[in-house]
């Protein structure tokens, strides 16, 4: 039995981090207590759909943002998007230093790339362009405080891409600054 949860465990912690954060506690010990007794979770309901139809958005950022309950009010002060492109356009990333900044600045790169692509994909330039405008780009450390966040971004050649968890510190981060 334990060799069954062990090997689904990652599954799990996935699905949990795809809950609004006040559902993943309980959505683990679901899902965890479920396949530890050998039964299936099969949903009462439907999710409901998004109550937002935006023009050109993709599926993925729109599932993206109902999963994370961000409202469109949040994620329109955070990114301007007019069908086919998407761009960032917060002023104040309510960071002192430049490390926090260019992690703030990866992650919201990634979800105006799944606007634009559905993939949440950091371009290794993009974000040191970014990083420029808001005075937060580090040559010397640019890299090392890349990969200093292994858990939030996966290397994809001089690129990364958001991992689950990548996405939900993307979630409270455009939350935060929404604010």
């Amino acid at each position: 039995m334990f060799e069954i949860v062990k090997q689904h465990l990652k599954d799990i912690i996935e699905i949990a981090d795809e809950c609004p954060e006040k559902y993943q506690v309980k959505c683990f010990e679901i899902l965890l207590d479920s396949l530890a007794k050998g039964t299936t979770v099969v949903p009462t309901s439907q999710p409901a759909p998004s109550s937002e139809t935006i023009p050109g958005l993709s599926g993925t950022a729109s599932s993206f943002f109902s999963r994370n309950g961000i409202t469109q009010e949040q994620w329109t002060s955070i990114f301007h998007f007019d069908g086919n492109e998407c761009s960032v356009i917060v002023r104040d990333l309510k960071e002192k230093t430049t490390a926090p900044m260019q992690i703030k600045l990866a992650l919201l790169l990634g979800v105006k790339n799944l606007f634009e692509t559905g993939v949440a994909t950091v371009l290794k330039d993009e974000l040191i362009n970014m990083c420029k405008q808001y005075a937060a780009y580090d040559r010397s450390n640019f890299a090392a405080h890349m990969k200093k966040q292994k858990n939030l971004f996966l290397q994809k050649g001089t690129n990364w891409e958001l991992t689950r968890p990548g996405q939900s510190k993307a979630s409270e981060v455009i939350k935060e600054l929404a604010q």
